[in-house]
């Protein structure tokens, strides 16, 4: 086996947590945004919707964080020496762990409470918009600290821009990007924790029907905004790699990053069209491992790209 081919197995290997973490990153938004005046006709569904993708929610972020940190020590011998940034007090790893503990307390906070503010849905859709927002701030810490670090031979305690990349700086369109498969994997998460669940919590078919195009609606909005942000990255950085021993992984990584996500919101858009959604699992099965896939490509090409 390759050097190049262990490499991106074990990139695939630590982007499945990940991308539950991603996942759970935006699933409150996904219900608290349904709550703002909902038609009399959908309001029993966005609830269910909502409490079965808050539940999700909490347990993709266990598994998220289970996942990613038994893969760190797993993996640490194999890691660069660059990776030991991540492990510096009080930064980085202070503000990654006072947002891990915020995003996850509102999360908890706002499944928790789905019965008692059921009258007060302004309040309830706020916590739940606010677990999503904290959640991507920490997303974007992991972004600007990446960038920084890679471009910067200055240690980040000396650095008082440390959270803030230059304007230029391609930082601006990975989290974007970042954002986008936040929201595709919310909704494939989501439409695959409810067909789980379907033996468990009937609700009806026509509730199924319309919960799994919810989430196709979400996912396909997601891939579109990383489809977007991704590309105009790679147009952007093209000049610096053309002429780089990493160019083929560059350009064959975004050529699957573009292929699979485009591919995952074909078969999207598939299921909305469908009368009977819940006759297309495999489609929303297949749907999450490219989305899987496309997000470790793009994964391997920033690895390579800033690490070299």
């Amino acid at each position: 086996m390759s050097e190049l081919t262990l490499f991106a197995a074990l990139t695939a290997l630590v982007c499945l947590p990940l991308c539950f973490a991603l996942a759970a990153a935006a699933l409150p938004l996904t219900s608290a945004a349904l709550l703002f005046n909902p038609p009399k006709r959908v309001k029993v569904f966005r609830d269910k919707y909502g409490q079965q993708t808050s539940t999700s929610c909490l347990l993709c972020g266990l598994v998220a964080v289970l996942g990613l940190v038994g893969g760190a020590l797993a993996l640490q011998s194999l890691a660069p020496a660059s990776a030991a940034f991540w492990l510096g007090w009080p930064l980085p790893l202070l503000p990654l762990c006072a947002g891990l503990a915020v995003s996850a307390a509102l999360a908890v906070v706002y499944r928790a409470v789905w019965q008692n503010l059921k009258d007060n849905r302004p309040l309830h859709s706020a916590i739940g918009v606010a677990a999503t927002l904290a959640a991507w701030a920490l997303g974007y810490l992991f972004v600007s600290f990446f960038r920084h670090y890679v471009l910067s031979p200055l240690q980040p305690s000396e650095d008082p821009f440390l959270f803030i990349p230059p304007l230029d700086s391609v930082a601006w369109l990975l989290l974007p990007a970042a954002l986008g498969m936040s929201l595709a994997l919310a909704g494939s998460v989501g439409t695959l924790y409810l067909i789980h669940r379907r033996d468990k919590d009937d609700f009806g078919r026509d509730y199924y029907n319309y919960g799994l195009k919810m989430g196709s609606r979400w996912s396909i909005a997601g891939a579109a905004l990383a489809v977007a942000s991704a590309a105009v990255a790679a147009v952007r950085l093209w000049p610096s790699v053309r002429d780089l021993p990493v160019r083929p992984v560059f350009f064959w990584g975004e050529a699957v990053f573009l292929c699979a996500l485009a591919m995952a919101a074909i078969l999207w858009g598939l299921v909305l069209r469908n009368q009977n959604a819940l006759r297309l699992k495999v489609h929303l099965v297949a749907a999450f491992a490219l989305s899987w896939l496309a997000l470790s490509a793009q994964a391997l090409v920033n690895l390579r790209f800033f690490l070299g």
